[in-house]
């Protein structure tokens, strides 16, 4: 192999390909095509990238191969490989596609310039460094920017004014090996999955529903992105937080409106438009946010996985599973604030329930004890149960501070089957101490304060309780008076 003399430095914020047309530029002055069949080297296999080719150059050139390796885009026929993450081929163009003219103007001689790898990223519309727009090649499909770009086309700049954006500043970054806080949640991910999220989110965040970045301004699609990424390097509850926001912004309002009228284009792009390329996973937060706001059929494919197990439902469909009239379960919902009261059909019918908390809750609902048989059930009396309810002891089904909750008083039959197995647990008087010990309302009338507060203690096991077995539920606590008015009355 012949090793070249003059060495040349390699830049490593350029592209492989600028490399290799300095490099001829200085040994040959002729392109780059001339210098590789003069080294032997397979002209379209370097120009596409492959491993070897750049390797054999890079020997040529005495520079690390590792280096040029880093900053070459290896093209294959359907997809690219850049530092070992599989993309599309129009995410990071190693071609002479976009270029600052401040960059190249400050290196005086054309044979000089640099195509800087950033530049080619299709999420980068600026240069940092001079807070300039980038300004598009007159040939995009050129290998480099000698010969394409004369030093005329660099007086057209377009100064930026607002400051570079976060998510730009992140890529340099990320790019060029700079020290930065491990992230697992964005390590885990390619530079394409997190800037297509990061400029999905905040298109449609931004501009609605209906958006389609590429027909955005470049400095509207940088915002987008900006705002995007600023939600998503924070992580999966961001984005969630973000579809939240998505779903309620969406105009649709028929019943059988589906994802894509809730969602727009970045369902759209998720479910029909990623599929080469593997989107990251906001595919699955996606997904998950669908499936806990639709109601999803049991094997019914999201977004290209199957849901094994519902997970909401509409009116009608609960309606169908609880073998409930709409109407009266509409009412039911009602009472216990899952639907607004005097809510319309239309309005009812487009409310999506939570399987897990809304069945458990009707059914509860359906089984409840009502106010007035709350006595009888724990074996207490009624004024017992009054002081318990009012004390906030016995929790309602219904909270107290919804409408209606007054009139509709009633009591999860789970709720009160808990207090009673808390009184089966504690141990039973024996023969031998029965006369030692009393009744609680008793010992309440010699002081020892309100029953509510006796029973709450009781039930912390702060106060020694035995039960009568003769005596079912709170009837049959009884309390030895000394032990009671010892820790119930401050010396």
């Amino acid at each position: 192999m012949i090793v070249l003399r003059p060495q040349l430095p390699f830049d490593p914020e350029e592209t492989c390909l600028s490399f290799a047309n300095r490099l001829a530029l200085l040994h040959t002055g002729r392109g780059v095509r001339q210098l590789l069949r003069d080294l032997g080297i397979d002209v379209p296999g370097f120009l596409s990238g492959h491993a070897a080719e750049v390797a054999a150059l890079a020997d040529a050139a005495g520079v690390s191969s590792n280096a040029l390796l880093e900053n070459s885009v290896d093209v294959k026929q359907t997809h690219a490989w850049f530092r070992g993450e599989r993309q599309s081929k129009a995410f990071l163009s190693p071609r002479a596609s976009r270029y600052c003219p401040a960059c190249l103007a400050e290196e005086e001689d054309s044979r000089s310039w640099r195509q800087r790898l950033i530049w080619g990223i299709r999420h980068v519309h600026r240069c940092d460094r001079h807070d300039s727009w980038l300004n598009l090649s007159p040939d995009a499909t050129a290998e480099v920017c000698h010969g394409v770009i004369s030093k005329g086309d660099l007086a057209e700049r377009r100064p930026a004014v607002d400051p570079p954006p976060e998510y730009q500043c992140w890529l340099r970054t990320r790019l060029h090996g700079q020290a930065s806080t491990p992230d697992e949640w964005m390590d885990s991910q390619t530079l394409e999955q997190i800037l297509n999220a990061s400029e999905m989110l905040g298109a449609v965040l931004e501009h609605g529903h209906d958006v389609r970045p590429t027909k955005l301004s470049p400095e509207a699609r940088e915002e987008a992105i900006d705002i995007g990424f600023s939600i998503f390097r924070e992580g999966p509850q961001a984005v969630t937080e973000a579809l939240d926001t998505i779903h309620a912004a969406s105009p649709a309002a028929a019943v059988q409106a589906g994802p894509l009228a809730y969602y727009g284009r970045l369902f759209d792009w998720l479910d029909r438009r990623s599929n080469a390329i593997a989107p990251g996973p906001i595919r699955d937060i996606l997904r998950e946010h669908i499936v806990r706001n639709f109601a999803v059929e049991p094997g019914t494919t999201v977004l290209g996985e199957e849901v094994s197990v519902r997970r909401s439902y509409t009116l009608q469909g609960l309606s169908e599973e609880l073998r409930m009239d709409r109407r009266r379960l509409s009412r039911v919902l009602q009472k216990l604030g899952k639907v607004p009261l005097g809510a319309a059909d239309r309005e009812s019918g487009n409310m999506i329930f939570d399987a897990a908390e809304t069945i458990p809750l009707i059914e509860a609902f359906q089984s409840a004890v009502r106010l007035h048989e709350v006595p009888f059930y724990l074996g207490a009396s009624k004024r017992q149960v009054e002081n318990l309810y009012r004390a906030g002891i016995l929790e309602p089904l219904i909270p107290a501070t919804s409408r209606g909750a007054v009139r509709n008083v009633v009591f999860a039959r789970s709720h009160l089957d808990e207090v009673l197995s808390r009184i089966d647990q504690l141990p039973v008087v024996s023969e031998a101490d029965r006369a030692d010990y009393h009744p609680v309302p008793y010992a309440c009338q010699r002081g020892a304060g309100a029953f509510e507060a006796i029973f709450t203690r009781i039930m912390a096991s702060e106060i020694q309780c035995c039960r009568d077995p003769r005596i079912r539920g709170i009837g049959g606590l009884i309390v030895r008076l000394d032990d009671v008015l010892e820790r119930c009355i401050p010396a």
